[in-house]
């Protein structure tokens, strides 16, 4: 029995192997491109002064990501946590998050707009749209764009 098991999810395993070493290959030439020696993996003072091998991992994730920036922390305990981060940080009094995709989860929206330290004490206020239905991009960009209010 288990032998049929395995023949029969034979082509599953085979394809997250594809992947694991796809993505793999992403990583270790984002190390050779961006440099990364030994030094990056040295301790540094504790205090994240001058600490080049946390600053190469950021650039690490970025390029992997092909984002603009990257921050990745430990200090980073969940997905909310992440998130309220980066709300805060981008967020001034006065800003309007919309939300696109309907009521955020729970532990969001306590972040977003109840109890003390919340976006909403700082003055930031959260709208909900309708969700956006799924169509093509085109149409969904003139949804989004329908939604944000302009200054």
């Amino acid at each position: 029995m288990k032998q049929a098991v395995l023949t029969e999810l034979a082509d599953v395993f085979r394809r997250v192997e594809e992947i694991s070493e796809f993505n793999t290959r992403k990583v270790l030439d984002s190390m050779r491109r961006l440099k990364v020696s030994d030094a990056h993996f040295k301790t540094s003072t504790g205090y994240a002064y001058g600490d080049i091998g946390r600053d190469k991992l950021d650039e690490i994730f970025a390029d992997i990501f092909q984002a603009e920036a990257a921050l990745v922390r430990t200090q980073f305990v969940s997905g909310t946590h992440a998130l309220a981060t980066a709300l805060f940080g981008v967020l001034r009094p006065g800003d309007e998050l919309v939300s696109l995709t309907g009521t955020p989860y729970d532990t969001l929206q306590t972040v977003i707009g109840s109890g003390r330290g919340s976006l909403k004490e700082f003055r930031s206020a959260c709208r909900r749209s309708r969700k956006i239905p799924s169509c093509t991009v085109g149409a969904q960009l003139c949804r989004v764009r329908s939604t944000i209010r302009r200054e």
